[in-house]
């Protein structure tokens, strides 16, 4: 389920911007052709689908700025190869209506980054990500990818249909602990419950049962990982960072009488 997590700066090439003389770009060595040559790959054949026209011009201006530089064979594979890596750890996101508000799925082409919601629309969603992750790819069309998949498992989820979660998620984002209290989280039957002490013995921290409530009440990734199956030994409903209400909401859906 581990992924790898990052995200361009910003700073690509954009179309219009003055042309740099070769002069310039040779000098900024190897690193600094790479950024430059940020979104070549995405007009690659083997490399992944331009998002929009931004990217699309940016690609363009990245290969003139390549045929300028001139590289050899060998130096212009190995740039390519480390565009291909780049674009595939861009952030994007995309959003998708339940009964409960909009969502959204914060990913790269590698991972599940976030799921994010409910919130009042797509625009607070994709705000609120800006906001902590910075620049992001706005996905307007569901792809067949890692967050496309991962959406519409969502929404038929929250429609009451049964559905497995097997994309693969950014654990590296959370610490060991948290990765260990999730994992086990994760593999709480649909339609069950078990306590906290199961969550802390399962994950190979029987002591920390306080923790485990910590852990899962930062959970990136709810509901695909049901932190809200997670409930008190004595019966009661235990917290939920979406709130009591959210969490016997998802439990109802789920068939458990909450």
């Amino acid at each position: 389920m581990n992924g790898s997590f990052g995200y361009h700066d910003g700073r690509e090439l954009r179309a219009g911007a003055p042309r740099p003389p070769a002069r310039a770009l040779r000098a900024g060595g190897h690193a600094g052709m790479a950024q430059r040559a940020a979104h070549e790959a995405s007009l690659a054949p083997d490399g992944p689908p331009v998002a929009d026209r931004d990217e699309r011009q940016a690609a363009l201006v990245a290969r003139s700025l390549l045929a300028a530089v001139d590289p050899s064979p060998g130096l212009a594979r190995r740039l390519r190869a480390a565009v291909r890596e780049a674009t595939r750890a861009r952030l994007r996101a995309v959003a998708f209506a339940t009964p409960l508000g909009w969502y959204a799925v914060a990913y790269t082409d590698a991972a599940v980054v976030r799921v994010l919601g409910p919130r009042a629309s797509a625009e607070a969603c994709y705000a609120e990500l800006r906001a902590t992750y910075g620049e992001l790819t706005v996905q307007e069309i569901t792809r067949d990818d890692v967050g496309g998949r991962t959406a519409c498992k969502l929404a038929e989820y929250h429609a009451g249909r049964r559905v497995q979660f097997d994309e693969p998620l950014d654990l590296d984002r959370v610490t060991p602990f948290t990765r260990d209290v999730l994992l086990a989280t994760a593999r709480i039957p649909y339609g069950q419950v078990r306590p906290y002490a199961w969550v802390a013995r399962e994950s190979g921290h029987p002591r920390a049962v306080r923790a485990v409530g910590q852990a899962l009440h930062v959970n990136p990734w709810a509901p695909m990982i049901p932190c809200h199956r997670v409930v008190a030994s004595g019966g009661g409903l235990g917290g939920y960072a979406k709130g009591p209400e959210m969490k016997r909401w998802y439990l109802r859906l789920e068939g458990y009488p909450a």
